[in-house]
């Protein structure tokens, strides 16, 4: 399976992290409670990353902690000033995974502009995508996200930091992913393109990135839609939010 990353997205549907735009989205974890019990996360949205332009749209968005035993819970959101907020009771003190996914369905562009439904509602379409994006973020205080299992999502990440030094892995509905193209973000204007992914989903983590900073690891990619699809193409987008430790 080979993925491509899209030229372009269409801004106004589609709130995704692109890469070379330099506008994300992303799940970060703030801090935690002075228990230690709860975590403390936002959804934030900008070019700034990590600080946060606006708060996005609840539309259409859900998110879910994964312990480390793949139990999954539902995590409410609610909205801030500038970001959405998420507060986590941590399963176990054992590193979990919590991500956000927007599941934005199929849209079409028309003469009048996108409208919901794909090419059977609308054969005369410029354009119909299917389109989600994820955000992930680890919590926890023990354990490692070496070797970490994929949740099983449309497109994922992971990081990894061991013998092999510094990697970003990436999953296509729980599969390696080869030939994705993978980006760091550290800032505002300060975009590194790290390369494809190799057959196992893997790609190094340039040396340029520096650790115990903040940073965003985003890939973005578009297939072409199946045989008898009502839609021509998915776009998919996911980030990774590190937070400076």
């Amino acid at each position: 399976m080979r993925l491509r990353v899209p030229f372009f997205f269409f801004s106004a549907f589609l709130m995704t992290a692109l890469l070379g735009w330099g506008h994300f989205n992303w799940l970060l974890r703030t801090h935690y409670s002075a228990s230690g019990d709860t975590a403390y996360l936002e959804i934030g949205h900008g070019h700034g990353f990590p600080s946060s332009e606006e708060a996005a749209s609840l539309t259409n968005l859900k998110a879910f902690v994964v312990g480390a035993n793949g139990s999954r819970q539902p995590v409410k959101i609610t909205a801030g000033a500038k970001s959405l907020r998420l507060e986590v009771k941590l399963p176990s003190k054992e590193l979990a995974r919590v991500y956000y996914v927007r599941d934005r369905g199929v849209r079409s562009q028309t003469a009048n502009g996108w409208k919901e439904g794909g090419r059977d509602k609308f054969s005369d379409a410029k354009a119909v995508r299917k389109s989600s994006d994820y955000g992930i973020s680890w919590v926890g205080f023990n354990g490692t996200t070496y070797n970490a299992k994929p949740l099983g999502l449309g497109l994922e990440l992971n990081y990894e930091s061991g013998m092999r030094g510094r990697l970003v892995r990436v999953w296509r509905n729980g599969k390696p992913a080869k030939d994705a193209e993978v980006l760091a973000v550290l800032g505002e204007h300060r975009e590194i393109k790290l390369g494809k992914t190799d057959r196992d989903g893997y790609v190094k983590v340039a040396e340029t990135v520096p650790e115990h900073v903040p940073v965003l690891f985003s890939v973005a990619v578009t297939e072409q839609a199946p045989r008898g699809a009502n839609y021509d193409q998915e776009s998919l987008s996911c980030t990774l939010a590190l937070p400076a430790e």
